[in-house]
C-alpha cells in the first residue's frame, strides 16, 4: 500500500506534465478504440453491399433532345389533359417487343422483366398523397408471372392480402393497389373501378415503404397494353445467370440496343459506395496506426522523463541496498498509473466523442448510388407537368439507405482495447527502467552530483 501511495504522489510531482502526458494518451487511446471498432463496421458494411450487388441489369432509353423537338419524331410526347387542368405529357415507350425479344435471345440473359407505366390522367381514383398539388395515380404494367417489382424510389412492395397474378391473368382486368390507397378510394379485395373505360377486379392489397409509392395501381403488363394500345414497354430489368457474366451481359446488350439506350448494372451503380467505403476504411486504417504511434511515443517520453529526472534517487536506493526489483516496482507502479489515468480518460472522450469520430468518417450511400447512376430513374417513366420534365421515383435503391459507419461506442470491445492497448504500452515501456536500473552505477552518479 505504501509502494501505490509512493507512485501516486511521485506521478503527481509535475501536475502540469501529468495534465499533457494524461490528455495526449487517452486521446490517442481514444482513437485506437475508434479506429478499430469503425475499420469493423466498415468491412461489414463492404460485405453486406457486395452481397447485395446481384446479377440485376437495367435498360432505360435515353431521350434524344434534337429528335424530341422534332414534331415528325417517333419519340415526341403526347399532351393529355389530366385532372385540374394540368398538362400531362406521356412519353411513349421506347423498348419495342423486338428489342425485349433480342434482349431475351441474348446469351447470358436468365431472364427479362418488362415494365409499363402510365399517370391515371383521367382521375379515376383520388390520390392518397397529403401533398397539396398530388400528382396522377400511377399506373405499372408488369408481366403477370413477375415474382417481384418495383415501384417509386425503388420501393418493392409488400403483399398483405389477396394474391398476386397468375399466368391466367395475362389478358384479365385484375389489378393490385396499395393499402392506403385503397382506404382513401373506399375499396376492398373484390371491389371493381374504372380505369380507361374497363372495370377492373381488385384482387390484392400492398404496402410501401414510400408515401409516393403509395398512389400506385399494379395491372398485367399484357392488359395494359392492349388497354393503352402501345407496343412495348419502358423499361427492362434483365437478370443474368451468374454474378460473373454480368459486365460481358451488359457489354452484349450495349451493342444490341444501340446509344439510346442506358444499359447499368448494378454494380456500376454500387461502385460509387463500395469505392468511398474502401477509401474511409483506408483512411480509419491510416488514423488507427497514427493513433497508435503517438501512443507509443507519448507514453515512451513520459516513461524517459520520469527514469531521467530520478537518476539520483535511483542511485541512493541502490546505495542502501535497495535491489533491482524494488526500484523497478516503484516505476512499474508509476507507469501503470498513468496508463490507467489515461485509459479512465480515453473511456470518457469515446462516449461523448465516438459519434462525432464515426461521423468524420461516414458516407453517404444514397448521394453516390444517384451519382453513379445518373439521370431519371428507369422504374417509372417521365411526367411533365407545366411543361417541366421530372420522374416520379429517384434512382436510389432502398437497400442502401442503412450504409453508415455505425458509431463507436463504449462497448466490451472498445473497452477491453482500451485497457489492453494502455496496460499493454505500460509493460513494453516498463523495459526502459529495467535497462537504465541495470547500467546504473551508484558511486558514479553519487561522484557527479558532488
Amino acid at each position: 500500500m505504501k509502494l501505490i501511495v509512493r507512485s501516486i504522489r511521485n506521478v503527481l510531482r509535475s501536475p502540469v506534465r501529468l495534465l499533457l502526458v494524461v490528455a495526449l494518451l487517452g486521446g490517442s487511446l481514444t482513437f485506437v478504440a475508434s479506429m478499430v471498432s469503425l475499420n469493423t463496421s466498415s468491412q461489414q458494411q463492404i460485405a453486406m453491399v457486395e452481397k447485395q450487388v446481384g446479377t440485376t441489369i437495367n435498360i432505360e432509353y435515353i431521350p434524344d433532345q434534337d429528335s424530341s423537338s422534332d414534331s415528325d419524331s417517333a419519340n415526341e410526347a403526347t399532351p393529355v389533359d389530366g385532372p385540374g387542368n394540368t398538362s400531362v405529357n406521356i412519353t411513349p415507350p421506347h423498348i419495342t417487343r423486338s428489342m425485349v425479344d433480342k434482349v431475351k435471345r441474348t446469351q447470358g440473359v436468365a431472364s427479362a422483366q418488362q415494365r409499363l407505366f402510365r399517370p391515371d390522367t383521367e382521375g379515376t381514383l383520388q390520390s392518397a398523397s397529403k401533398i397539396p398539388t398530388p400528382i396522377p395515380v400511377t399506373i405499372n404494367g408488369i408481366s403477370q408471372d413477375a415474382t417481384n417489382f418495383t415501384l417509386a424510389g425503388g420501393t418493392v412492395p409488400t403483399l398483405v392480402s389477396g394474391r398476386n397474378f397468375r399466368a391466367s391473368d395475362a389478358n384479365a382486368y385484375v389489378a393490385m393497389i396499395s393499402q392506403p390507397l385503397a382506404q382513401k378510394n373506399h375499396l376492398s379485395l373484390g371491389s371493381t373501378f374504372t380505369l380507361h373505360g374497363k372495370t377492373f377486379t381488385l384482387i390484392g392489397l400492398y404496402t410501401t415503404s414510400s408515401e409516393s409509392a403509395d398512389d400506385s395501381i399494379v395491372i398485367p403488363l399484357t392488359t395494359m397494353q392492349k388497354l393503352y394500345q402501345v407496343d412495348g414497354v419502358d423499361a427492362l430489368t434483365v437478370t443474368a445467370v451468374s454474378r460473373e457474366q454480368v459486365e460481358a451481359v451488359a457489354a452484349k446488350l450495349r451493342t444490341i440496343l444501340g446509344q439510346n439506350f442506358n444499359v447499368v448494372t448494378q454494380a456500376s451503380q454500387y461502385n460509387g459506395v463500395l469505392n468511398a467505403l474502401r477509401v474511409a476504411q483506408n483512411s480509419i486504417r491510416a488514423a488507427l496506426v497514427a493513433s497508435f504511434l503517438i501512443a507509443a511515443a507519448v507514453i515512451i517520453f513520459a516513461v524517459l522523463m520520469l527514469v531521467r529526472e530520478r537518476i539520483a534517487e535511483i542511485a541512493i536506493l541502490k546505495t542502501i541496498g535497495a535491489s533491482h526489483l524494488q526500484v523497478l516496482r516503484q516505476f512499474w507502479t508509476e507507469i501503470l498509473a498513468l496508463s490507467i489515468m489515461a485509459s479512465a480518460l480515453a473511456i470518457l472522450l469515446l462516449v461523448t466523442m465516438g459519434p462525432f469520430l464515426a461521423h468524420l468518417f461516414d458516407i453517404d450511400a444514397a448521394s453516390l448510388v444517384k451519382a453513379a447512376a445518373g439521370g431519371p430513374s428507369i422504374d417509372h417513366p417521365l411526367i411533365m407537368q407545366n411543361g417541366v420534365t421530372t420522374s416520379t421515383t429517384s434512382t436510389v435503391d432502398a437497400n442502401l439507405s442503412n450504409v453508415h459507419l455505425a458509431a463507436a461506442t463504449l462497448n466490451v470491445q472498445t473497452l477491453l482495447i482500451i485497457l489492453g492497448v494502455g496496460i499493454g504500452l505500460a509493460l513494453l515501456t516498463s523495459f526502459i527502467p529495467t535497462w537504465f536500473v541495470a547500467r546504473l552505477k551508484p558511486a558514479q552518479v553519487l561522484r557527479k552530483t558532488n
